[in-house]
């Protein structure tokens, strides 16, 4: 049963007001002795505007189906298969959702499919083995999913896309013998250069495509939180191109373009700023919008950020911070966050505690302006690489936060973004990059962070994605056993 509900403004967190739109309701069709969730998450069908939001439990797998207004067309439930228990990507046709899932050591794939016109739900009998290769990242597209894999002692990639319609390809890079840069002289492999010992893993951070609405002018990447944009190897998707940026190495941004249309590839290095100083002695990353590479490095004097332009790695734009003047900025907003936000007046102070930081940059386009975010986060030891997501954490169908992110990466950012310090400034520019005074736009994951305040909730109970150019957090309610939703 699903209920309508009336909009509502709630007032919490000390003086400060957001407006949150209760959107709608689910009551699960779990058992009284089984109210436990497992995993949860909506999928929005941009082909005809329906939402089906899946919720498990130990046993089932239940989906509910929508129209964008949260109002009940039909419900369909299946059986889960314990040994598959991780999603990993998904597909949507108008009457059809598809997921592809794991086995707990990624090693073989199923598909799952919900079919709303013919009413059922079943697992589908091929299975793709994955032997002998990791799983580094996938990207979802509505109308495909790519399963970006590493071939185990090689520098081969291997590329495994599902369609909707239900075919798949599997395409292959063999990057043996291109010279990919630890520093500024010495050479390393593709699989040195991709694993993370800090974690003991592979590790890609992926910045995630929003199908958006026709005519959207915002940003068609989802946002992020300074602290998820301090990783050093990144993932993004453009058009038939899947491009891996590398920033390990403090000389130089490496940037790794697959095409898959063409099954060719394409390696660039692009010099940092600062690239005379000595590595102990900056801290360098950057990040990736349409064809502009903004690439930011700091010292202990001077904060600077070279943006460039992709295709021909020309300079277009320069920005230097020095700690003894005025930042060159407008209307910036410099916050320290420990254990609460506090703005911060010292340049000094800021770049000293951005020196010690794993440096981080964030560009978020909108309809007149950049919004660029340059911060750190407390560096990863040894003793302390990872907080808040166990590693393993693939044990059941639908749990999506896995601390890689596949299937959707909201909620480990969000999770990310409680439990890391930070520091950060964040300015405007117009679309010439030129400095500008257009209003600072707040984080959503500082919104839903203020929203949840202490709250324990599990990151399996709550999910949240993009729906009519609003952000949608969804969120299990035990106490009265119901699902539901609240637009920022």
């Amino acid at each position: 049963m699903i209920k309508k509900l009336p909009l509502v403004l709630i007032l919490f967190c000390s003086s400060i007001v957001f407006a949150q739109e209760k959107l709608g309701e689910i009551q699960p069709s779990l058992k009284t002795s089984s109210k436990t969730i497992r995993g949860s998450l909506s999928i929005v069908n941009n082909l005809n505007n329906d939402i089906v939001t899946f919720i498990s439990n130990k046993d089932s797998i239940y989906s509910y189906l929508t129209n964008s207004k949260f109002e009940s067309k039909k419900q369909l439930s299946i059986k889960r298969n314990r040994r598959f228990s991780g999603i990993v990507g998904k597909t949507y046709t108008e009457n059809t959702y598809t997921f592809i899932v794991s086995d707990k050591n990624l090693k073989r794939f199923k598909q799952v499919e919900f079919d709303f016109k013919k009413d059922t739900a079943y697992y589908k009998n091929e299975s793709f083995s994955a032997k002998n290769m990791t799983l580094l990242q996938s990207v979802n597209l509505g109308d495909k999913t790519h399963l970006l894999f590493l071939k185990n002692n090689s520098s081969n990639l291997v590329v495994k896309t599902y369609f909707n319609d239900g075919k798949s390809t599997l395409k292959s890079f063999n990057l043996k013998g291109q010279k990919l840069l630890l520093n500024n002289s010495k050479e390393t492999s593709l699989s040195k250069l991709l694993f993370n010992v800090l974690y003991n893993d592979y590790t890609i951070t992926k910045l995630h495509s929003i199908e958006l609405e026709n005519n959207s002018v915002e940003n068609k990447l989802q946002t992020i939180p300074i602290e998820s944009a301090t990783d050093f190897t990144k993932l993004y998707v453009v058009d038939a191109t899947i491009k891996i940026v590398f920033d390990k190495n403090k000389f130089y941004t490496q940037i790794l373009s697959l095409d898959l249309a063409n099954e060719s590839f394409s390696l660039q290095k692009i010099k940092k700023p600062f690239f005379e100083v000595a590595s102990k002695n900056k801290t360098t990353n950057s990040f990736l919008l349409n064809n502009m590479l903004f690439i930011v490095a700091c010292t202990k004097k001077q904060l600077k950020i070279n943006v460039h332009n992709v295709i021909d790695e020309s300079i277009i734009k320069s920005f230097v911070a020095d700690v003894a003047k005025p930042f060159p900025f407008k209307d910036y907003e410099m916050v320290i966050k420990g254990k609460k936000h506090r703005k911060s007046t010292s340049n000094q102070k800021f770049l000293n505690n951005l020196y010690y930081s794993d440096i981080g940059i964030f560009v978020e386009q909108q309809p007149e302006s950049y919004q660029i975010t340059v911060g750190g986060k407390k560096p990863a030891t040894i003793d302390n690489p990872m907080i808040g997501v166990n590693m393993s954490n693939l044990t059941y169908l639908y749990s999506v936060n896995n601390y890689r992110g596949f299937l959707d990466p909201h909620a480990y950012i969000l999770n990310v973004y409680r439990k890391v310090k930070s520091n950060y400034l964040t300015y405007s520019v117009d679309l010439d990059l030129n400095p500008s005074s257009s209003k600072i736009k707040e984080n959503v994951y500082h919104k839903i962070s203020q929203f949840l305040g202490n709250s324990d909730l599990k990151n399996n109970e709550s999910h949240f994605f993009r729906l009519q150019q609003k952000t949608v957090y969804s969120y299990y309610d035990r106490k009265n056993n119901s699902y539901k939703f609240l637009a920022f």
